[in-house]
């Protein structure tokens, strides 16, 4: 059987937030390259792919930011328990 292993839900959770960060910084980077694309049906395709990619990225996002707070109240859980444990066992508990 695998051993449990819990210490990357911290890391986990810290990545997730970095990615959010990082998704949510792209707003500014969207559509810039309006208008270079040559023809007109490629800049129109390429905005539509900007508008739909904004659109899906916000998803992602929100997505990201319920995975994480999710991994933060079981890592949060999982020390409450750990630290039950550990003092039921040294008598300190009582």
């Amino acid at each position: 059987m695998a051993d449990l292993v819990v210490q990357d839900l911290g890391e986990l959770v810290n990545d997730l937030n970095a990615l959010v960060s990082a998704f949510e910084g792209a707003n500014h980077l969207q559509n810039t390259d309006k208008g270079h694309w040559g023809q007109g049906n490629a800049n129109s395709s390429m905005g539509d792919f900007a508008d739909n990619w904004k659109i899906h990225r916000g998803k992602m996002v929100e997505a990201m930011k319920k995975f994480a707070k999710t991994v933060e109240e079981v890592n949060e859980a999982w020390a409450k328990a750990d630290q039950q444990l550990r003092d039921s066992l040294e008598g300190n508990g009582q």
